[in-house]
């Protein structure tokens, strides 16, 4: 069964958040806040992971679900997201060029976000990232005041970043990209796959780039 995880046992600027780990090949699902949440990234949406036991668990019923972000439209994110609106009414985020692999089933829920929007959570606001390579329309989450980015498939704890051989995806792309993270100031890594990071995340994007960078 999924487990569930209180992130702010582990950092007290993620208190509100928690982590949802799917089993077998599903994204790390994030739910932050309780009143008005938002959920980043949905899982696979398979029998095993469907989402809303958790999220009752948390507390969070349907009429709470005000939103909903995909930072990429890859079924292991994305699936769960038809799971979540069998029963709810967010908003789902997607960035617009990942829309067209599942705009016509979430209409007219959907939401297009480019580079540098701003989703306002319950907590505290996140900050469309642009972050293509890993698909065209791959985006991370960023808040500047507490340092935290969701970072979907684009960069990994301990140096590792998302796949770029896929239909949409690019070397030069994700190079870029991880470029432009590594200038950030970032503190939080939440990943679409694994376990977070709570401190100097900033060395892990470095070395992401870094090692992403020999392969060109």
């Amino acid at each position: 069964m999924p487990r569930i995880y209180s992130l702010g046992d582990y950092s007290e600027r993620l208190r509100g958040v928690s982590l949802v780990v799917g089993e077998g090949l599903c994204s790390n699902i994030y739910v932050i806040g309780r009143e008005a949440a938002v959920v980043v990234d949905t899982g696979v949406g398979n029998r095993v992971n469907s989402v809303w036991p958790q999220l009752e668990e948390l507390g969070v019923p349907p009429n709470k679900v005000k939103g909903v972000v995909l930072t990429h439209a890859h079924h292991d994110h994305a699936m769960g997201a038809f799971i979540i609106l069998e029963k709810a009414d967010p908003r789902v985020f997607v960035h617009t060029f990942d829309t067209k692999y599942i705009a016509s089933r979430i209409d007219p829920q959907l939401v297009k976000v480019e580079d540098g929007d701003i989703i306002e959570t319950e907590l505290w606001p996140l900050k469309v990232i642009w972050t293509p390579g890993h698909t065209g329309g791959s985006i991370c989450l960023y808040n500047e005041d507490e340092k935290i980015l969701f970072s979907g498939d684009t960069v990994f704890p301990d140096g590792y970043f998302g796949s770029f051989d896929g239909d949409t995806g690019s070397l030069r792309a994700i190079i870029e990209s991880l470029r432009k993270l590594s200038e950030m100031d970032v503190e939080v890594i939440l990943p679409g796959h694994g376990s977070p990071v709570f401190n100097d995340a900033d060395d892990h994007i470095r070395r992401a780039y870094h090692n992403a960078s020999l392969l060109a």
